[in-house]
């Protein structure tokens, strides 16, 4: 059947413009896209019920997966505002918030609290530990 031919013939070119030429930008199945995104972790301390880095702000690109390893000197109930990621942490115990950065902006990680039973105790009014900062492609 020539029908078929012609069939094949369109599709592969479509396939080489699509996938290869530069003035169209990648698609979802292009392997640009894929390897644009980045695995980023950040290991963040938390003692005296702040966190002991130089920085408080966590940057990161839109598509990248990041993890955070978190360890605090007390039990902690933490949550990243924005993706609604919680963890509650055991003492001296590294816990992990896993996300894909998908929403770009600047996200709070707040204590929601501090210690157990008797000793539990607010995050100072919930203010923020730090800030995650997911930056647009």
């Amino acid at each position: 059947m020539p029908g078929i031919g012609k069939v094949a013939t369109i599709a592969s070119i479509l396939v080489t413009v699509v996938f290869i030429d530069p003035r169209f930008p990648p698609g979802p199945l292009s392997p640009a896209a894929a390897q644009s995104s980045q695995s980023r972790q950040f290991v963040i301390a938390i003692k005296q019920r702040r966190v002991t880095s130089p920085t408080n702000v966590i940057s990161v690109t839109k598509g990248d997966s990041v993890e955070i390893v978190l360890t605090a000197d007390e039990a902690a109930e933490l949550h990243l505002h924005g993706y609604d990621v919680l963890l509650s942490l055991t003492p001296n115990v590294p816990g992990k918030m896993q996300f894909t950065a998908n929403i770009a902006g600047r996200f709070p990680l707040e204590a929601h609290r501090f210690g157990t039973g008797a000793q539990s105790g607010s995050s100072r009014g919930h203010r923020p530990l730090l800030y995650v900062e997911v930056q647009p492609r």
